[in-house]
């Protein structure tokens, strides 16, 4: 039995049918001690709208698999997730209900506009087509009937908040404002200044006493717990598995990872007409560098343009067609999508290969191992529960199911040691580190189960208060921050002192330090190829030109100078300014739906039953 329920947890969830449009309202079947559910039963009732307690369990579920599904349906009511179905379910009666009320109707023809305007039921020339309808709704589990139900509805409060959003759109000019400031790039030239420890000679014994008696406070030991544990897990027993030759040549077989199709390295341009597609590809084929083309006509630069390792999938039918029957160097476009016109060049091909069985062997058999442990767990386990459950010790346990005890000196509420170093093992574990500190002392817990296929039984043997530690104790961690300590105070110091001079570079070269210039960075950093990126980026972007001023990363001081900045134009900006202000109206009319719907409380009345969704879901609790 709990083989199968962990293959079910683990099982890929149903892919979810147009998500933006019903993520509220896609069904599944249900299951056959559904079907002797009374209509009487109703959960959730605004006026004459009622929600039956079936309709709101399959809602439950339909929510579980897309947001929890590795949670049974206990453990996502205690997360709070039958709430949060209800009230969108209550949110939805409610706009139906005052359909009703105001006397709304949905004709066919505003049904059959509705689907004609949705992408996913559409061919490939942009008609709606019978076959991606029906197919769609087939893999949703969704009558025909159904589905136009739900479609009725929205249709329906579409017509309650359409006439009060469409007033309510976000400002055109200030989404421009905003897309100009996230697409501004700036290049900056930096020098990095090393604070590390290594290069600050190791302060004296007076220094040492010094430094803990201001700084022990910070070295006194958590909260401990000493523990002993039982654990059982496909890394104990990958040992004692054994693979045929023939399952491993079976599973090479049988798989697709040891072949690489053939995939492309590209540089792509997009325009929004076929007239400026056009003209890029006169331009290019006259001798214009296609990159310094996308920085003029885009503004964007070679990061923005390169997509690299794409395979014939990656790639809308008609553009991969023509991309994988190019050869390299070849300019291919402009060619049309939903997106605009595409202007490419083929920079790479990487052939497709393949790895041999012998270089694929080991491997194989680590991962047929690992399944076969794992299959073990679930077997031993039942032994494991059998032999507790007779009145075994833990070790006598472990020993019936090839188990392992292990014992933990010391571990505080985050999986520390009393220096402060992570625990390895189960003490990583999020699950245990919280059974250990629920627990009593001395008494075995029950059998648990992590989400890595590993299951244990513990006993807190005992737990250490929180306090001082001498400094014979942390003396290394204790000239090791005091190191660091002055490693920074001395790189900020050297920092400071390039800021003072007038030219960086000449500053720099005296201290023997390198400049180093960036590309051309947004904001966010992201195209800036440094373990600091973001935090250096924020600080470039509140420089004026050529103002010098650093940063500390914590093992470095970063001395940084605005060598260019690039404003956003052209067809990015209005591109990026039609995103945002499509976002934030799609925020705004969502604020504003929330705030309608609880007006429409004070109209109709409410009254939400979780009783019977519950019982169906879990059984009666009380």
């Amino acid at each position: 039995m709990l083989k199968s329920m962990r293959s079910g947890a683990k099982s890929i969830p149903m892919r979810i049918f147009l998500l933006a449009l019903v993520a509220g309202f896609a069904m599944w079947g249900i299951d056959d001690v559904f079907r002797n559910v009374g209509a009487s039963d109703t959960a959730v009732r605004v006026g004459d709208v009622e929600i039956s307690a079936v309709e709101a369990v399959t809602e439950f579920e339909r929510t579980r698999r897309a947001y929890l599904p590795a949670a049974n349906n206990a453990e996502a009511v205690a997360q709070g997730m039958l709430g949060d179905v209800l009230a969108g379910l209550t949110r939805r009666a409610l706009f139906t209900a005052e359909a009703e009320r105001l006397g709304l109707a949905v004709t066919r023809d505003m049904e059959k506009a509705h689907l004609a305007n949705e992408s996913a039921f559409l061919d490939d020339a942009g008609r709606f087509s019978i076959l991606r309808f029906q197919d769609s709704l087939s893999s949703a589990g969704l009558s025909e009937e159904l589905y136009l139900n739900y479609i009725n509805q929205d249709l329906k409060r579409n017509q309650i908040i359409t006439p009060i959003a469409d007033g309510l759109g976000y400002s055109h000019a200030l989404a421009r404002k905003i897309a100009a400031v996230r697409l501004e790039r700036r290049v900056i030239s930096y020098v990095e200044i090393d604070a590390r420890s290594a290069a600050i000679k190791t302060p004296s014994n007076a220094e040492i006493d010094a430094w803990y008696g201001e700084n022990g406070v910070n070295y006194n030991n958590a909260d401990l717990r000493a523990v002993t544990a039982l654990v059982l897990s496909p890394d104990v027993l990958m040992d004692k598995t054994v693979v045929s030759d023939e399952a491993l040549r079976d599973a090479y077989n049988a798989s697709d990872d040891y072949t690489t199709i053939e995939s492309r390295d590209l540089r792509q341009m997009v325009f929004s007409s076929l007239d400026a597609a056009n003209d890029a590809a006169a331009r290019i084929k006259a001798g214009t560098d296609f990159s310094a083309l996308a920085k003029t006509m885009l503004n964007l630069n070679e990061d923005d343009i390169t997509l690299s390792g794409l395979t014939a999938d990656d790639l809308p039918d008609g553009l991969s067609k023509a991309v994988f029957n190019a050869d390299i160097d070849s300019l291919v476009g402009p060619i049309g999508s939903p997106l605009g016109q595409h202007l490419l060049i083929i920079d790479g091909i990487s052939p497709s290969s393949s790895i041999s069985f012998d270089d694929a062997k080991d491997e194989l058999a680590t991962a047929l191992q690992r399944e076969l442990a794992t299959d073990m767990v679930y077997n031993n386990v039942a032994i494991l529960e059998d032999s507790l459950g007779s009145g075994s010790t833990l070790t006598e346990a472990a020993n019936a199911a090839a188990a392992r005890i292990i014992t933990i000196d010391g571990m505080d509420r985050n999986g520390r040691d009393i220096d402060g170093n992570m625990l390895d093992g189960i003490a990583a574990d999020t699950k245990f580190r919280q059974s250990v500190w629920t627990a009593d002392i001395g008494v075995d817990s029950l059998v648990e189960e992590t989400n890595a296929d590993t299951f244990y039984v513990l006993r807190v043997e005992g737990e250490t208060v929180s306090a001082p530690r001498p400094l014979n104790h942390v003396r290394n961690r204790v000239i090791a921050d005091m190191k660091v300590e002055r490693g920074i105070a001395k790189a900020r110091a050297i920092a400071e002192k390039l800021m003072a001079e007038n030219n960086l570079t000449e500053a720099a070269a005296t201290q023997g330090l390198k400049i180093i210039k960036s590309p051309a960075m947004r904001r966010d950093g992201v195209s800036f190829d440094h373990a600091a990126a973001r935090l250096i980026a924020n600080k470039a972007f509140t420089l004026d030109l050529n103002e010098v001023d650093f940063v500390e990363t914590g093992d470095q001081a970063v001395v940084i100078t605005v060598d260019t900045i690039t404003p956003a134009v052209g067809d990015a900006l209005d591109a990026e300014s039609s995103r945002i202000a499509a976002v934030l109206s799609t925020s705004i009319t969502a604020s504003l739906t929330g705030v309608i719907a609880n007006g429409l409380t004070a109209v109709h009345d409410v009254d939400i039953n979780a009783n019977p969704v519950q019982s169906l879901l879990i059984g009666n609790q009380n």
